[in-house]
């Protein structure tokens, strides 16, 4: 019955959620006195999840730092090819503790593991939020040139709220007058944006990368402070509805330095 309920839920979902990446998000409050024992748990964990069987249907986590804006820790963000293996993906809980089983350790090596496991798990739920937002996989831009995901980068996310009916208009603007003007310069090391799919959000959201702050504020000046606004940006800030910026710091990915997908998680240096 549970089966079958889910299979009834997922159907009421739209085709188009299917085909694109589904990026589920985890704010954490995790004490500052407790973030670098985390960050090394959070590798520690992540690998063995990715241990497992077949059925885990997570192709890749991304760990981030609060720089600046938002009050949170730790930003996680778990990549999906769509909303059927989000719901249907193995509980990472449940895998850590029979992946740790499987190991060929001693009991007491096991029983360790299990009560680090038990403290991390205890850090990542105390008082965190969540939320699911769709890809729009056809808008990602990602440079040719260097970007080596073993190093830390400082990454950009802009949230805008048109409503649903202005929403296309809304990222047309953004494609002709943020993401085209962004990418000429050549100071984004990648552009990812994405809409809201579930939880409490914003419509729109894009992370811009950048390999230092010096290209962060360099960015800035050329493209958001470029004299008066024109016609169309006006029009963008106006159906833009409530705006909120954020800034974190890259600290790792299941990635490899290439950029490829990885079953090992990589803290970046």
């Amino acid at each position: 019955m549970k089966n079958l309920f889910l299979l009834l839920t997922l159907s009421l979902i739209t085709l188009n959620s299917y085909s694109q990446d589904i990026h589920s998000f985890y704010y954490l409050d995790v004490p500052r006195s407790k973030a670098s024992e985390f960050v090394k748990m959070h590798k520690k964990f992540t690998d063995i999840y990715f241990l497992g069987s077949k059925e885990n249907k997570m192709n890749s986590s991304w760990l981030f730092s609060h720089t600046y804006g938002s009050n949170f820790t730790f930003k996680i963000i778990e990549v999906y090819n769509d909303a059927i293996s989000q719901a249907s993906a193995v509980n990472f809980g449940q895998e850590v503790n029979k992946n740790i089983d499987d190991m060929e350790i001693s009991y007491d090596e096991k029983k360790m593991l299990k009560e680090e496991w038990s403290l991390y798990f205890n850090l990542f739920l105390e008082n965190h939020t969540d939320e699911l937002r769709i890809a729009f996989s056809d808008q990602f831009y990602i440079t040719d040139g260097e970007f080596d995901f073993s190093k830390k980068h400082i990454v950009v996310f802009n949230r805008s709220n048109p409503r649903w009916s202005e929403r296309s208009e809304y990222i047309s603007l953004w494609n002709e007058l943020t993401r085209k003007p962004a990418i000429e310069l050549g100071e984004a090391l990648a552009i990812v944006p994405t809409g809201h799919y579930s939880g409490s959000s914003y419509t729109f959201q894009a992370a811009f990368w950048y390999k230092s702050w010096e290209s962060f504020v360099k960015n800035h000046r050329n493209i958001e402070n470029f004299g008066p606004m024109s016609e169309k940006q006006k029009r963008m800030w106006d159906i833009g509805g409530e705006h909120n910026d954020e800034i974190v710091t890259y600290l790792g990915s299941t990635w490899s330095v290439s950029g490829d997908e990885s079953k090992t998680f990589t803290i970046a240096k």
